[in-house]
């Protein structure tokens, strides 16, 4: 369907009859459609116009929309990526405290193996220290027991003393001051 232009309109001629319709009310009819028409026509030139620049703008919206989701799902990608690589960076902290605790832990237990040692080796001293001083005291004792018998029974004397201290402490008897003072300058060097 094609439309008439207000032009043809105007240009229009009826074949002309005696009963016919008033020439002047016909040709003013034909001015005010072809006025109307122009008027429809601008107008529609002018929507179409508006129709254009739209589309346009619209165009030109879809295009910075689409690059809008195309950085959005860049963002999103690269936010996937720092999220994956703060997990592992989590994990490696978390890893490395671990052996660091660990550690720790077996550096403790070490420590304390040392000290149930240190420990052990002053129980041990303690030990040693009480039998020395108990056979020093003995040997001091036993000195003074010496000096209290009378001299004239001689030898015999002697030698049940000796058998004696023998019997009573063995090797450790015969340990004296002397051994107790070489003793400690050995542990202080």
């Amino acid at each position: 369907m094609s439309w008439w232009k207000p032009e043809e309109i105007r240009e229009i001629d009826f074949n002309r009859s005696i009963r016919g319709y008033n020439e002047h009310e016909v040709r003013e009819f034909l001015e005010e459609l072809a006025s109307q028409i122009e008027n429809m026509a601008v107008e529609m030139e002018k929507i179409l116009q508006d129709n254009r620049e739209l589309k346009r703008r619209l165009a030109g919206r879809e295009e910075k929309l689409a690059e809008m989701e195309a950085q959005m799902e860049e963002w999103e990608k690269q936010a996937e990526v720092e999220r994956e690589l703060a997990k592992r960076e989590s994990q490696m902290v978390l890893k490395e405290a671990e052996i660091r605790a660990q550690k720790i832990i077996e550096e403790a237990l070490e420590r304390k193996k040392e000290i149930e040692r240190g420990y052990q080796d002053l129980l041990e001293q303690y030990r040693l220290f009480q039998i020395r001083f108990r056979s020093l005291l003995q040997t001091f004792m036993d000195s003074l027991e010496w000096k209290e018998k009378d001299w004239d029974t001689g030898k015999a004397l002697e030698e049940g003393n000796k058998e004696e201290k023998k019997e009573e402490g063995g090797e450790i008897a015969r340990f004296s001051f002397q051994d107790f003072q070489e003793d400690s300058r050995l542990r202080k060097s």
